[in-house]
Parts: C-alpha cells; structure tokens; sequence
C-alpha cells in the first residue's frame, strides 16, 4: 500500500513540473528613456533555454514558475527577473556608464569623457606608477596619438624629453613645448615622482585649450596628483632596484684595422705606408700593449655602476570631512660613466576638508630637492666634451704608459680628467605651494579662490681642474671654478565662479567665469675665478682675484586674464561648449598687450538617436566632434622684447682717456603682438560590442605671426629686429583603439595609437631662405617655404663614381671642389639637379627632416590568477638623422678613428661597397662635412619601450599578516629596438650641430625588480 501511495505521489508531482515548464513567460525590454530595446538576450539562468527581444522590445519564453530570466545588451547593465506569473513583464535596462561616466581632467575641473567636445587624451596612472622611471616624460612616451617625446640622453639629472614634447607638431619658430599644469598650477613635469600622479590630461586642440590662452598654442598636458578619500589610513610602499647601460654604441675599429685602413688612405693619395707588416701584426696581437696599443676607450669610460633605484611611500585615508594624502620618495641614479649621479627628493602633502556645510578647503605642498653631479675636464670642458673624445680618441693611443703616466692627444685623455674627480655640482629645490576655498552659495552656484606659490632656487659649483698627465706637461694652466646662483617665483591667483544645472533631466547646463593673477620673476648671479690654492676647495675666496668675473641679471613679467566656458547637452546627446580667454601681458607694448582667444565645439552622440538602434548591438558608443578655436603664443623674443635695451662695455675716448659707455644696438619694434594658432578639426568616438574603443581625429593647425628676425636696411646701423611674420600649418590625423577581453581565467587587452603630421612653413620673414650652418660653417639645413620646419638641405647621390671617364662626363660645365679636391673613382656621385651641367651650391635640396611624419605606439597586457604582464612598444617613421665628422669616423692619426663601417669601402675589387673610399682627414669630396643624402640616415624606429612582469601574493595568506596587498615585478625600459640608422647609433640621437658628431650621453636601456606593499 506505502509503494502506491509513493508512486502516486511521485506521478503528481511530475504532472505539476510538466505543467510548470509549460508555462509562457511574455514581457518588453526598454532602456531608461521608455525606448524598446531590439535584440536584447532573454535566458533562463543557467541554462540555454532564450530568446531576443523583437523589433518592438517585445519576448516570449518558456519557463517554470520560480525560474530567473537574466536579461542583458551591450552596453547595459545586466538585469536578472524572478518568474512568478506568466507577465507580461516589463524590464528597463539601465546603461553600463562605465565608460560613459568615466571623467577625464580639463582645464579649470573634470568632464564626463562622454560629453567631451574638444580632443583630449589621457593616460591611466598604473601606465607611469610601479615603473622603474627616471622621468615622468618617459612614462608617457608612445602612450597617446599626436603627442610626440622625443628621448635623447640617458644622463642622470636632466630630462631632454620634457623639453622636445611636441602636440600635433612643431608650430613656432620659437618656444614650441606645451604648458604644463600641476594641480591646477603651471610647473614642469620633472620635478614629480611618478608614483604620486593621479591623472595626466592632454588638452591637444583649441576646443579643449583655449581656457588658458596666450600660453596654450602648442597644447597644454594637465596633471593631478593623488588625493586622500574618506575611509581607514592606507599605506603603500614601493621600491624598484635596477641596473642601466647603453642602447646602441658604435663600433669602431681596433689599432690592427686602422692601420691597414690608414695606409691605404695614404696609398689613394699618393702617400708612402706609414706602417709596417710588424707594426700592424703587434698591434693585432698585443704583445706590445705601450709601443703598439690597442686601447678600447668605450670600455674605460662606461664604467660607471649604472645603478638605480627608487622608493616611495604615502599614507591616505580620513572621515567625510577631512581627507589627507602624504608622500616622500627617493631617486638615486647612478650613471654609465664615473661622475655622473642624480640623488632626488620628493616630499607631497594634498589635504582636502570640509569646514562647512558649505565651505571647503584644500591645500598641496609639494618639494623636491636634486642632488646632481656630472663630470668635467681643464679649460672649462663641460661633459659634452668626454663623448667628442671618445668617438674621436685613437686605438693606437694608450690610456697609462709603462710609468703610469697618462697618454693623451692634444685634445687630452678623458680617463685621466674622469681621475681627477673633477665635477660640476649643482643643487637644484623646487617648492610648490597650492590653496583654495570654495564656498557653496547655492546647490546649482559656487565660488571659489586659488592661489598658488612656485619657487625654484639653484646653486652650481663648477670646478675645472687642471690635469697632470706626466711630470713635463699639465692640461690646463690654472685650476678654475665659477660658480652661480638662480632662482625664480611665479604666484597667481585664480578666481572662480561656477554654474550648474538641470532642467526637467534633459537640458544639462555649466559655466565657469574666472580672472587670473599672475606675477613671474626671475634673478641669476654668476662668479669666476681661478688659480685655486687647493683644487678640493670649492670656494671662490681660495682662488686669486686675476681674470675675476662676475654676472647677473634679473626678470620681471606680470599677466591678467579674463576667461570663462559654457558646456550644455540635450538628453547628453547634443553637445556644446564655447570658450573665451582674454589675455593682458607685460611682454608687449601698450596697445598690443590684450588678446582674446575663443573657441568652440560641438558633438552629438548619435548612437542614442532611434535610427542606431538597428546598430546598436555592434556600435554601442558613437560620437561626432567638430572644434574650432584660437590660440596664443607669448613665450616669445625675451622677456622685454618691445623695449630700447642699453648695451654696456662700449667704451670711448673722451677728454684723452677711455670712459665707460653705453648704447642701443637693436632695433626694437613697438608693434609685436601674439603669435596665433588657429586650430580646427573634426572627430568621431566610437564603441564596439562594448569592449573596442575607437578615436579618430583630423586637424589643422595653423600658426601666423610667428615671431622672426628681421632685416634692417645697412644705413639704419642697428642689428636685426623682430617681426610677427612668419607663418606654420601643421595638419594630420590620429587613430586610437583599445580592446579588452577575457578568455577562461586570463583578462587581456590590447591597443595601439598611431598619428600622422604634415609641417609646412607657409611663410618666412623675407620670403627666402633660410640656412642652418655647423660650427664650420657648413649648412646642413634649410627653413623653406612650402617645406618641413626642420629639412636637411644638401646634394642627392647616386652611387660611386667607378671610372674617370664617368667622372668627366658628369659635369661637362665643371664643378665646385669639395674640401679642395677633385673626385676620383670611389667617390660619390653628386646629382645636378638643375641639369646645367655643372655642379655647384644650386644643386642641393631638401632631402628629408629631423621631425617624424609618423608617430605610432601599441600594447599588450594580460592578467591570470595574480600573474600580470605588459608589454608596451613605441615608435616614428618618416624621419631622418644625420651622423658627420667623429660619429662616422675618419683615417687622421691619433685624433680619430673611423667605425667599422669603414671596413666594407670601395675600392676597385670592392665596387658594390656600402661606403666611398679612403682618404686622409674629413675633408673630402664624399665625406658626410658635405651634406648629401648618402650621410642623412632613415631613423625610423620601433622601440620596446617597457616589458613588466609581476606576480600578487593570494590575499588569503596575506590577510593573516595584515597586509592588503604584495607585488614583486621586473621592469625592462628600452630592451631592443629595431631600425636602419647607422649601426650604434640611436635613432633617437638629437640633431644638432655637436651630437650630430656622437657628442651626447647615450640613451639607456635598463633592468630593474621592484617590489609593491599596502598595509
């Protein structure tokens, strides 16, 4: 009987599922604006069983009573339904704002990226914090499109990168670096640890510019730093221990080679070997290390450590109405030759509070204080001039001699200055002061005072010693020190009044009126004197007071503002924003001291429009920008640039003796205004499946009344004056994308940016050209109409000469000698571009430029059950350098020493060679003191920029400890880099006319562990 009863009951309860499952579940899918949704996913949780909503929002599904239907679209939150009933129901998905709340920093506050209007570019903080950075630049190197960092030394204490930031490309012939904003106060970037930023914005147009002004022509990067938030304290400790040394380094040959190269130099001149077959086997087999040398300088000189190493600590946290953050780093970066260092000192303090319902106060205190040490040699020798020795010294020329006595050439040795422990020492303090109160006098209004406080002061001792290479002869007649002082202190003040509201939650309104204060001064002292009675005292009183001197100089420079932005969006899917700044400077004259600068913008994110819905499952995000606006530039021509300057020094007799005089040598111009960059440009942001952002822009930005030198006719008997006459277009486009996903356990992400520039000069001050000459007065370059700012200019080649007889036939009309030489089988072949028949300064031309037309960036990151990897690469293409004189090397004694790529030249059983023939000296027909595009090298590159590899430790076993968080990582900055330039030379290396010789600190490549710890 039990058995029946069970079987019934069973059989019931399986007809109640049955008829369960058989229920129909109806219902509408809509977003938060009453809009049906079309192909939203329907399922039971858990299952396979769904469905997608119709064109009309509408599902129909079977479920059982009690079931969960998970609901979900990209680009919305998921939404999860109990089943009780058949419905019909109706489900409202909310967005996933994610991406659209995220807030970037723009000029004077914060936006919503999805409401921005201008083009703005920004990079995370974990892409610059947890790196083993000597530079916050290099952290931001490749990181954005259209923001070019150029990177050119590796020395302890000096950031070039900072100084060759270039936004949509070089604009001016003046000062093109971008204006840079710290917490709100125009600073520089150096001075910041890394760990402490927060945020870094790029304001790249004239849309998102324009709100500062006359100083924001060649684009403005804003940075926060870190700020406390409400909630218990939290420490953090960071530390990273690394090693550095060169990228790339040429190679030269050894004392062997250059012998055999050095007679046959002389052979193709006519000469008689200087070498014998012994001579060179000795030097090859260096069994006479003091008669036949074979000294590897590269090897002496690199001997520094290159040790580096960094730690951070900073403590956060507090209540509702008082939030802190505190911080105090360390850099210690040892370099790659004896004598360099760089020991710096960051402490930051960032307090916010609230005094009052309505008023609240913040406060930032930020120092830094550097330590910086950089080698120098006898008669004022700075350091530049050990790697002009060092390209140039000669193998053949011994370090020490048998006695330990010094070898040495005219120039001198530079180990033995490196022994000397000569430096240069400088100390440099950097204090920042930042405080505001800001009074709420209504929910939509509110007011708020800023002032900011900046003062650097440094001090350098700068001893050079005179060096005793043997007991007959020291280099340097006196030991000299000169020694200097310099500091500056800008204050402003910022008065802000800021409105916002919404009306009926679709018309969105802001507006920000501001006035800015602004006071700069600067003051430099500089004293001389030599003959020290002991060359470690470094103090003026122990030197004589013969051929004393003494400097200085002070600046003054003031600035009022007015400005003020309006932003406003319908249903935050019509966009605009106007912005207005008008600028009063000290620089100018009166009736020309005032400019205003506007700008405006607007967008329309048309994927919220009814028509995208249809595409809305693939394009979830769609934005259109069109910008246009007016910048300035005042950072131009000095500090007093329109007023009659006295010189003094020039003396005249007067009543039969010599009197002190004084008078006006330039031509001053009363009439200088603002440079002006009129920038426009056109702009769509775009989302895929909610996981691939798209940015692509084009711009063009055109700068007029360039700031220029101008001719003054002989009978005015004054110098030159400045004129606003020049004009520059910068035009291109930008492409970002960034995707992230997930497969099983492993998060990843990848994305690339990648930007074209076009630079032109559309004008010069007199129309003509205008030359560019090395310190030999050869020109190596061109300002041009219609051509690149920065353009070698110089002759074409086509190959080598391989007879006389094609030599004759070249030039029938003749030719200009080079170096005082005619050309001879193995030598260049110079193209007459003209085609006159001759060849002569006519026929040169513009043959490439310094500044990239492509500039790209990519990355990869993954992360897997707490294994972490990033991978970031960086590169140009469309740009040219140029090595001459010791950087290529030339046969000339022991003051030089060619590369090995002397070794494949021609000759007439070596016709296909990559380089011409021998000669003596650098003043040949084919040798690179000719510009030609033979010399001017393709520096396009791809560099791996950052590799890191981190493990966290499982919060299970710290939690035990009391600790939040552990990360152990590797670091590699510039680990390999791929390119055609000249072998051992970084496609980076700065063009000038002393490095384009190899005289400059070599950018490095370093290894690094580092270690993370929250408490």
């Amino acid at each position: 009987m039990r058995q029946k009863f069970l079987f019934l009951i069973l059989a019931l309860f399986g007809l109640m599922l049955q008829a369960t499952a058989q229920t129909t579940v109806t219902g509408i899918v809509k977003d938060s604006s009453g809009e049906a949704i079309i192909g939203a996913s329907v399922i039971v949780t858990g299952t396979t069983n769904g469905t997608v909503t119709d064109f009309d929002g509408n599902f129909t599904l079977k479920a059982n009573q009690g079931d969960e239907l998970t609901i979900s679209y990209i680009g919305y939150v998921n939404q999860t339904v109990k089943v009780s009933g058949s419905g019909p129901f109706t489900i409202i998905l909310k967005e996933d704002n994610e991406i659209l709340e995220e807030v970037v920093v723009v000029g004077y506050g914060t936006q919503k990226k999805a409401n921005l209007t201008g083009s703005v570019s920004s990079v995370d903080s974990k892409d610059v914090g947890n790196r083993a950075l000597t530079s916050l630049a290099m952290g931001m190197q490749g990181k954005m499109a259209g923001v070019q960092i150029k990177n050119t030394t590796g020395r302890p204490g000096v950031d070039d990168s900072e100084n060759s930031i270039r936004i949509r490309g070089t604009g001016t012939f003046n000062n093109a670096s971008p204006m840079i904003i710290v917490d709100g106060m125009e600073s520089t970037m150096y001075q910041l640890d890394p760990n402490d930023i927060e945020s870094i914005s790029v304001l790249k147009d004239a849309a998102s510019a324009a709100i500062y002004g006359s100083k924001a022509a060649n684009g403005v990067i804003v940075i926060t730093t870190k700020r406390g938030k409400a909630g218990k304290a939290q420490i953090n400790y960071s530390a990273t221990f690394g090693w550095s040394k060169p990228t790339r380094l040429a190679k030269y040959v050894n004392s062997a080679e250059y012998a055999e190269l050095t007679n046959e130099a002389r052979a193709n001149e006519g000469y008689d070997p200087l070498y014998t077959a012994q001579d060179i086997e000795l030097f090859r087999n260096g069994s006479d290390p003091y008669g036949h040398p074979n000294t590897d300088w590269y090897d002496l000189m690199y001997q520094g450590s290159g040790f580096q190493m960094t730690h951070n600590v900073n403590m956060s946290g507090g209540t509702e109405d008082v939030r802190y953050m505190v911080s105090a780093g360390y850099t210690d970066l040892n370099g790659i030759i004896k004598n360099f260092s760089n020991d710096r000192y960051n402490i930051r303090m960032n307090l916010d509070a609230n005094l009052t319902k309505r008023l609240e106060a913040s406060f930032s205190m930020a120092y830094t204080r550097e330590d910086v040490v950089k080698p120098t040699g006898p008669d004022n020798h700075n350091q530049d001039y050990f790697f002009y020795l060092l390209t140039k010294l000669s193998p053949m020329v011994p370090c020490y001699l048998e006695n330990g006595d010094y070898g040495y050439i005219g120039d001198g040795n530079p180990i033995a200055w490196l022994d000397s422990g000569s430096t240069a020492d400088q100390i440099r303090n950097n204090l920042q002061l930042v405080g505001s109160l800001k009074y709420n006098i209504l929910p939509e209004l509110s007011f708020k005072v800023m002032t900011s406080y900046k003062a650097y002061s440094g001090e350098t001792h700068d001893m050079h010693k005179a060096v005793r290479y043997n007991q007959n002869y020291i280099h340097g007649s006196v030991d000299k020190l000169t020694e200097n002082l310099y500091s500056d202190f800008r204050i402003s003040n910022d008065f802000l009044l800021e409105y916002t509201k919404t009306l009926q939650d679709v018309h969105h309104l802001h507006a920000l009126a501001g006035y800015h204060t602004e006071y700069y001064r600067d003051h430099y002292i500089d004293a001389y004197r030599e003959d020290l009675a002991n060359s470690n005292l470094y103090e003026l009183d122990a030197a004589g007071t013969k051929n004393q001197s003494s400097a200085g100089s002070r600046h003054e420079l003031s600035m009022l503002s007015w400005f003020g932005r309006v932003n406003y969006d319908y249903l935050g899917r019509y966009l605009f924003e106007a912005n207005l700044r008008y600028d009063g400077t000290s620089r100018f004259a009166s009736g020309h001291r005032w400019g205003a600068f506007p700008s405006v913008s607007a967008g329309w994110r048309f994927s919220d429009e009814k028509f995208w819905r249809p595409l809305a499952n693939v394009v979830d995000n769609a934005k259109l920008r069109i910008s246009w606006g007016q910048l300035g530039n005042q950072d131009i021509a000095g500090y007093y640039p329109t007023v009659s300057m006295l010189t003094l020094g020039q003396n005249y007799a007067f009543n039969g003796s010599i009197s002190p005089g004084a008078v006006t040598k330039k031509a001053v111009n009363k009439d200088l205004k603002w440079e002006t960059t009129t920038t426009w440009g056109i702009g769509f942001d775009m989302t895929f499946f909610n996981q691939l952002n798209v940015i692509l822009d084009y711009y063009n930005k055109t700068t007029d009344g360039i700031l220029m030198p101008v001719n003054t006719p002989v009978t005015f008997a004054l110098e030159d004056f400045y004129d606003n006459v020049g004009k520059v277009r910068n035009s291109g486009f930008e492409l970002s994308l960034n995707y992230h996903g997930r497969i099983g356990k492993v998060n990843y992400q990848v994305g690339g940016n990648f930007a074209y520039n076009k630079n032109t000069i559309l004008k010069m001050s007199d129309g003509g050209d205008q030359y560019v000459s090395d310190s030999n007065g050869a020109v190596y370059a061109i300002m041009r109409e219609g051509e690149s700012m920065n353009s070698f200019f110089g002759y074409k080649t086509d190959g080598f000469f391989q007879s006389q007889a094609e030599i004759d036939a070249a030039y029938p009309n003749g030719y200009t000698q080079f170096g005082g030489r005619s050309p001879k089988p193995g030598d260049l072949k110079y193209v007459d571009i003209n085609g006159d028949g001759k060849l002569d300064a006519n026929d040169r031309t513009v043959l490439g430029s310094w500044s990239p037309s492509y500039t790209f960036g990519f990355h990869l990151g993954a992360d897997w059950k707490g294994f972490d990897l990033m991978a970031s690469f960086q590169g140009a293409a469309g740009v040219n350098g140029y090595v001459t004189r010791e950087g290529v090397g030339y046969v000339n004694g022991d003051a030089s020493k060619p590369s090995t790529l002397w070794l494949d030249h021609w000759t007439p059983a070596n016709t296909n060679a990559k380089m011409p023939r021998l000669i003596q000296g650098m003043e040949g027909w084919s040798m690179p003191t000719t510009t030609s595009d033979f010399w001017m090298q393709d520096a396009s590159y791809l560099r791996l920029k950052t590799l890191q590899i981190g493990y966290t430790l499982p919060k299970s076993l710290l939690n035990k400890m009391g600790i939040s968080n552990v990360r152990i990582f590797y670091t590699g900055e510039n680990l390999f880099t791929i390119t055609s330039f000249m072998e051992g030379y970084d496609p980076e290396a700065p063009v000038t006319d002393d490095n384009m010789k190899g005289n400059y600190y070599p950018q490095i490549k370093s290894h690094s562990v580092g270690l993370n710890v929250t408490f």
